[in-house]
């Protein structure tokens, strides 16, 4: 991967930029949705149209990025939500001071933050999972590939609600307007430095691919339900740190900050270091994954405490550390050449209908009591544990070089 790393380091930037802007406001999100005086059903139906249009564009996306090529994706993908967030925060703004309220508020919110940002974030992730595929061969060198993408995921978690958290108390919309300014400088970095892919001979036309195709759909479904899990945590996290701690608006925002930042750190450490060194096949990563997160939703459940809460989140991030990797690696290695975009489509799909259905689902079982969107996380991980040890399907990922698809070698 020597020749492909500065690229790859790259699309990783704008991975991180994406993830960066989109944390920096979402610790921000829940005290705001009270502050303009809506309900944490109203929040989550925006982050369910935001993920929404994850879900619709990812596959439209996937398909642009062989057609365009990755770079020009990538472009509109930062440029868009650049646009995304500057108008949320003016919507915000405006609501705060008064001059929108009610239905006319919610649905600019929900077009800015929810529509607009959640079309143009659905292209990154997608494009460069892509890129990835693209330029590495081999079980070992895709994984480490995969492994920088989920590390820039993982920074950008980390560095998102603490910088998020951190600005909140000069005011509770610092973080609102510093996050496009952040997006769009990274933006430029990336318009300036990233090359185009080296050609490996012509490439084959794009092909569609089934979900239910039988070497994809057992590490979708892992895949899934491991991100709805952590979803349901990451959309409600807000609103249980504030009400388990007894915290005003602005303490919220700065403590909700600091309790992800121990699960994104725990996230960038394992992917970024642990994983690269262990060399593991992508299955016993999955099977890690899931079982270590299973762990930390249990003690989200039993938390009690700020430090507590850091360290559940910590054991959580650890678990879709060892995760990431596998779920996003395996798929590539199964599929031929010419079926990489659409099986980037595929994941990033299967990704997103998880922040679909998490913050819907999350902040309606909030509503009936704290503790119970994470009991459904524990006993959604247990499950998914078993099914990682017990499904055949699974076992098809390669281990070796040599077990690759002819089209890969």
């Amino acid at each position: 991967m020597s020749g492909a790393r500065r690229p790859i380091l790259l699309v990783g930037l704008a991975v991180f930029a994406l993830m960066t802007g989109q944390q920096m406001v979402n610790p921000i999100l829940p005290p705001l949705a009270r502050e303009l005086g809506f309900s944490e059903l109203a929040l989550g139906i925006v982050w369910t149209v935001g993920a929404s249009g994850v879900v619709l564009a990812s596959s439209f996306w996937s398909r642009r990025a062989t057609t365009w090529g990755h770079r020009p994706v990538l472009l509109i993908s930062l440029s868009g939500a650049t646009v995304a967030l500057l108008a949320f925060a003016a919507t915000a703004q405006a609501g705060l001071a008064g001059a929108l309220t009610g239905a006319v508020l919610f649905a600019s919110i929900l077009l800015t933050r929810g529509v607009v940002f959640g079309l143009a974030w659905a292209a990154t992730p997608v494009t460069a999972q892509s890129y990835v595929a693209d330029v590495t061969t081999g079980p070992t060198e895709r994984v480490r590939g995969m492994s920088v993408i989920g590390a820039a995921q993982g920074l950008g978690l980390a560095v998102g609600p603490a910088l998020g958290g951190a600005l909140s108390a000069v005011g509770l919309l610092a973080p609102i307007y510093a996050a496009p300014a952040i997006v769009a400088l990274i933006g430029v970095l990336v318009w300036i430095g990233l090359p185009r892919p080296q050609a490996r001979g012509p490439r084959p036309p794009a092909v569609r691919v089934s979900p239910f195709d039988g070497r994809m759909w057992p590490f979708l479904t892992t895949g899934f339900g491991m991100y709805l899990a952590f979803g349901l945590v990451l959309m409600t996290i807000g609103f249980l740190v504030q009400d388990r701690l007894q915290l005003t608006t602005q303490a919220t925002g700065q403590a909700t900050g600091l309790v992800m930042l121990a699960g994104a750190s725990a996230v960038i450490v394992v992917q970024a270091v642990v994983v690269p060194r262990l060399n593991w096949p992508p299955l016993r990563l999955i099977r890690v994954g899931v079982v270590v997160m299973t762990a930390g939703m249990v003690l989200t459940v039993a938390a009690g405490t700020g430090p507590l809460l850091a360290v559940s989140m910590a054991v959580l991030g650890a678990g879709l550390g060892f995760g990431f990797p596998g779920v996003t690696a395996a798929p590539t290695l199964l599929a031929t050449r010419e079926e990489q975009g659409a099986v980037a489509g595929l994941v990033g799909t299967s990704n997103a209908l998880t922040f679909m259905l998490g913050p819907l689902l999350g902040t309606a079982l909030y509503e009936i009591g704290p503790a119970v969107p994470y009991l459904l996380g524990a006993v959604l991980l247990a499950g998914l544990a078993v099914f990682t040890f017990v499904h055949p399907g699974l076992r098809q990922a390669p281990e070796r070089p040599s077990d690759l698809v002819a089209a890969d070698l």
